[in-house]
């Protein structure tokens, strides 16, 4: 080797799903390529470093095969123009986004209200009405026929076609930009999808090898679209994934109308991110012929990428022109996925440069010593956090209680993938890296302290971030934020790696850090020009009353579109007339309709209240930072749905605090100070039946008839019914008993 050869460290970029928080891997994916623009500007300086650091492969599940799709689309359009803050940040990065699609994409557009001047959100029901002309339509990709429906059906909770109108308006680009050096001329995308319809395999045992014969049937439902983007970049990289039959798809065409392969890109993306029930299923189309089989020699990512066996289609399949299958969420299956960056990293078993001859084996292979390590997956994951487990004695073993739990559970655990995760939290391997939120103030009283809930839009499963666009917006910025801070101080290598060996002497005394061990570390990606300020830490962000309530009203009329269709839909005669009955919206008429809208209230109001991410739950400033979170979980816990009513023990479990903690919070939320406020609290005036204290939040005291019911006859409906039984409608919904 010479010195006047170019270094290169290769990077891939693995999305996991995330819904709504998708915008924090947006921020990221936003600073980094800042990063790499202005290092690209400030190359050549004596005091700059010399190396490469250059992207071969992005994946993504859900939220992150739109923020690979959109962002490979950014990349190309020659109008992107960074966003700046107006006022202006003293002292701190001045760039808002510096890819504004992004900004648009994940911030801006995909609220459950539209705020801002925005003028479609989730939850208006144009999706129920017959198109307009010229309305965007991404239900399926190119080839795939579906009956024109005057009238559409109901296919998802939200009004997806919000999604049809933001994948448009990325696609306007009306001038492409020259390829950027640091990208590959051919750029794997890898987008999951959830096959509904199924890829069937027959494994052949015995001595027979006919499909058919001795066969073990199987059917996979983790698909992927494979997209080869060449002209975004100009470096010209080789990679195992080149002999995979991808989706070659041309970054110049971009601005030509009359080209579908882009379009099907963008639906393609919105398949990945089609989660079940909340948002549409798309329709995608495959080719099975022999030359142009996507699924004939397909490479397994596992391992070093195993060819796998052809699926087993019957003949009537085969005869299919596309092969069109329903997708659901690409993260049911797939909602991290390390592995297909991982594979697309690898160098190809034979290289054409060599004569055709094998690579040793060290190419074949990712090294993952931080000396000599060259190619890295980088995971961008929201939601990193360990998930609780069901508490002792939950679920229950009736069947609707299994029912219930069973699908998450089938989820989890095709999610599971050990293997991949160990090595990526491993410190010493230097081919594995994780970006995950971290929000840590600068200044104030928890200066330099992790705070317990880092990003805005973890609330309601990921869906949260559509409560309010302030919640997306903290976290675009965190995740601008938390990028910087992995290049500064985690992505680097060691002054004995070979690309420090290169440098010029100026950029090693420049940019050299101590790391923890006190051995000295270099970043493999300098922060130069407009991406060396700081990004500063937005505000924790809180709906407004006002807002939360408006938020209601609009769910309401969401609910009183889409339930008589639904119902319609699906059922006729004097049962479709009960039915809407109960759903309407009636006088005098005790429908399930206002139960259900209080239940989807409480269930929002429960996280925000968690998250102290709602205005009116103001605890008393005398509080340290633990306490207020505590007080907020138990608070939280007292406007659960799932109850009427707590007991100290049961707020305990819920918590994860101790028992001090919860009478803690209980004695605030009882006390003088609490009285006429949101987290005043209300205790029963009996008991459970193990003699312990029953409480509620006082907006949640039972009045009226209820009341009524629960303080004269509770005892009556033990008697006849027996203190266990759930039919007692005169009690309350309470924690099991104990102290």
């Amino acid at each position: 080797m010479t010195g006047d050869e170019e270094q290169i460290f290769e990077i891939g970029l693995a999305m996991s799903g995330a819904v709504s928080a998708g915008a924090y891997t947006a921020g990221v994916f936003d600073f980094l390529i800042q990063a790499l623009d202005e290092w690209e500007k400030a190359r050549g300086a004596p005091d700059v470093p010399n190396h490469c650091v250059k992207i071969k492969v992005m994946s993504g599940a859900s939220a992150g095969a739109i923020t690979a799709a959109i962002g490979t689309i950014a990349l190309a359009d020659a109008k992107e123009t960074p966003l700046v803050f107006d006022p202006p940040r003293d002292g701190a990065q001045k760039i808002k986004s510096y890819l504004p699609k992004l900004y648009e994409t994940w911030v801006a557009k995909p609220g459950l209200v539209a705020e801002q001047g925005q003028k479609y959100d989730f939850l208006q029901a144009s999706d129920l009405e017959a198109p307009a002309k010229g309305t965007p339509d991404f239900s399926g990709t190119s080839g795939v026929i579906e009956a024109n429906q005057h009238r559409p059906q109901v296919v998802s909770l939200l009004n997806s076609k919000l999604l049809d109108r933001i994948a448009s308006d990325a696609l306007d680009v009306q001038e492409v930009r020259d390829p950027r050096p640091y990208i590959s001329e051919k750029l794997h995308v890898y987008m999951m999808l959830s096959n509904l319809r199924g890829i069937p395999y027959s494994v052949p045992f015995g001595n027979s090898r006919a499909v058919g014969e001795d066969c073990y049937h199987m059917i996979s439902h983790g698909d992927r679209v494979h997209y080869i983007v060449h002209g975004l970049g100009e470096w010209q990289a080789k990679s195992r994934a080149d002999g995979d039959k991808g989706r070659p798809i041309e970054t110049g065409r971009l601005t030509d109308s009359e080209y579908s392969g882009w379009k099907d890109f963008a639906t393609c993306c919105l398949a990945s991110a089609a989660f079940p029930i909340g948002l549409a299923p798309r329709l995608i189309g495959a080719i099975l012929a022999p030359q142009d089989d996507e699924y004939r020699g397909r490479h397994w990512p596992s391992g070093r990428g195993e060819v796998l066996q052809a699926p087993a289609w019957l003949a009537d399949v085969l005869a299919e022109a596309p092969f069109c299958f329903t997708t659901a969420d690409g993260g049911i299956v797939d909602n991290d996925p390390f592995e297909y960056t991982r594979f697309a990293l690898l160098q190809p078993a034979a290289s054409n440069h060599d004569g055709g001859k094998a690579l040793p084996q060290e190419a074949l292979e990712l090294e993952t010593s931080p000396s000599k390590a060259k190619r890295a997956v980088i995971m961008i994951s929201p939601f990193p956090e360990l998930k609780p487990i069901a508490p002792q004695g939950r679920p229950a073993r009736d069947i609707v209680s299994i029912a219930k739990t069973l699908l998450p559970a089938l989820i989890d655990q095709a999610r599971f993938k050990p293997s991949e995760i160990i090595g990526a939290a491993d410190p010493n391997d230097g081919s594995r890296y994780l970006i995950a939120p971290s929000r840590v103030p600068d200044d104030g009283p928890d200066k330099g302290k992790e705070q317990r809930f880092g990003i805005a839009s973890g609330l309601l499963g990921g869906f949260g971030g559509f409560v309010a666009r302030a919640f997306r917006d903290h976290d675009f910025q965190l995740g601008r934020r938390n990028c910087q801070r992995f290049l500064e101080e985690h992505f680097n290598v060691p002054g004995d790696h070979d690309i420090i060996g290169h440098w010029p002497a100026g950029a090693r005394e420049e940019f050299v850090t101590v790391g923890p061990d006190g051995g000295k570390k270099f970043p493999l990606i300098p922060l130069c020009g407009s991406a060396r300020p700081k990004v500063a830490l937005d505000p924790w962000p809180r709906i407004s009353k006002q807002n939360f309530e408006a938020l209601q009203r609009r769910i309401a009329e969401r609910f009183d579109a889409v339930a008589p269709r639904l119902l319609e839909e699906n059922f006729s005669g004097l049962l479709f007339w009960l039915l809407k009955i109960a759903v309407s919206n009636l006088p005098l008429i005790n429908t399930i309709r206002p139960k259900v809208l209080d239940y989807a209230r409480d269930t929002i109001l429960t996280d925000l209240i968690r998250r102290d991410m709602v205005e009116g739950f103001d605890l008393p400033s005398s509080l340290s930072t633990t306490e207020a979170g505590n007080a907020h979980l138990v608070l939280a816990e007292l406007q659960n749905p799932a109850y009427d009513l707590r007991n100290r023990r049961g707020l305990g479990i819920a918590t994860g605090l101790d028992q001090e903690a919860v009478q803690s919070v209980l004695n605030l939320g009882l006390g003088r100070e609490a009285a006429g406020k949101d987290f005043e609290i209300w205790q029963a005036p009996w008991k459970d039946k193990a003699g312990g204290g029953l409480y509620t939040l006082k907006s949640r005291m039972p009045g009226g008839t209820s009341w009524f019911f629960w303080r004269h006859f509770r005892g009556i409906a033990d008697k006849i019914s027996g203190p266990e039984s759930s039919a007692a409608w005169s009690k309350p919904k309470v924690d099991e008993p104990g102290l």
